[in-house]
């Protein structure tokens, strides 16, 4: 392609933008380079009673099956997270899936029709809509995905519920965590932010008393498995606080923030640039990273102040190996990547080699 740019890495990225969601999990991951080794030196952490190598790693997003999974953790990420699961089958949104993007003042994203000029400037809008597989396959999948993990690893299973007639919400979000603790997962994430779905789904969040209700319930049916809480962009420090609160009075042991932003994209014309149904949608990468930190540090002065037990997780536009260290630096116990993970598999590799010697 000669309009990649000269901070592309040599290859091309691992997920195929220009084919569906179905298409990258069934033929992706889309890479077949020689993975080089990590440093011999590591500096082992403890994240809820599991020893990882590092405290990098991935959230909810860009691992889509066991293959995914697989590569990852043969590139160097230490906590990888099996992308989000549903209590039964649902499809995705169609095409388009994630558009480069330039986020504006306004709070509304622009479509860029090429590749951004530098890595710092690549982000993108993402829309899919949490599709999911038929209960069979995830059992079997999410097995084989945890088997691949190396020493020193471990896996998230990220859960969503389903509103639907005739069911309560909180009792799907349990169906789907029942998923993932038969198929042998180490922890499960709750999603309680999407910014692709109905309110209902992607708001819940921003409740605090929600937040008490659902975790609660959910953290008591998995039990002993740690349970971890996936959050977005707060309206407030006020309702941030509050929630963490909860979360932490529920029997949530972690955070994990931020998930992508809610924007209005448009196309050059000003028009939905995903269609009509689709006006807004959520945005990742380097434009939301000045939010994230900020996120990281406001969270983690709210938990030591209030002494809440919960350990932080940090993501949101994190596209560089620094990018990591400054995540850490502001209070978070582990560091994700998903946007730069897809653009630059060898990011954790850069990192392991950057702090080997313990810069």
């Amino acid at each position: 392609m000669n309009d990649i740019p000269k901070w592309f890495p040599a290859h091309l990225p691992i997920y195929d933008i220009h084919k569906t969601y179905e298409e990258n999990a069934s033929e992706g991951p889309f890479f077949c380079h020689p993975i080089p080794s990590r440093p011999e030196k590591i500096s082992p952490i403890d994240f809820l009673g599991r020893t990882l190598n590092s405290p990098i790693g991935v959230p909810a997003g860009p691992l889509l099956n066991a293959r995914w999974i697989s590569l990852a953790s043969r590139l160097g990420f230490d906590l990888l997270t099996y992308k989000t699961i549903r209590s039964l089958p649902h499809r995705g949104h169609p095409l388009p899936n994630m558009i480069f993007v330039r986020a504006r003042p306004s709070g509304a994203a622009s479509v860029l029709e090429k590749y951004p000029n530098d890595s710092e400037e690549l982000t993108l809008t993402n829309s899919f809509g949490m599709p999911s597989q038929s209960r069979d396959f995830l059992l079997e999948d999410i097995d084989r995905a945890a088997s691949s993990l190396q020493r020193g690893q471990a896996m998230i299973v990220s859960i969503v519920g389903t509103p639907r007639s005739g069911r309560g919400f909180a009792d799907d979000f349990i169906d789907a965590a029942m998923i993932a603790r038969d198929a042998g997962a180490q922890f499960i994430e709750a999603n309680f932010s999407c910014p692709n779905v109905s309110k209902s789904e992607g708001m819940l969040y921003q409740n605090p008393e929600a937040v008490y209700e659902f975790a609660r319930a959910i953290a008591k049916a998995i039990h002993p498995l740690p349970l971890i809480l996936k959050v977005g962009l707060f309206p407030s420090r006020e309702i941030m606080q509050k929630v963490l609160q909860s979360a932490s009075s529920a029997g949530v042991r972690a955070v994990c923030g931020i998930n992508s932003v809610s924007m209005r994209v448009v196309d050059s014309r000003g028009l939905p640039a995903l269609g009509v149904s689709r006006p807004t949608s959520g945005v990742c990468g380097a434009a939301i990273r000045g939010a994230a930190m900020q996120f990281i540090a406001d969270a983690a002065q709210i938990i030591r102040k209030e002494k809440l037990d919960l350990t932080l997780m940090g993501c949101g536009g994190l596209m560089r190996p620094e990018h990591f260290d400054e995540c850490l630096s502001l209070g978070a116990s582990i560091a994700m990547t998903a946007t730069a993970m897809m653009w630059d598999p060898f990011l954790a590799q850069r990192y392991h080699w950057r702090n080997k010697d313990g810069k």
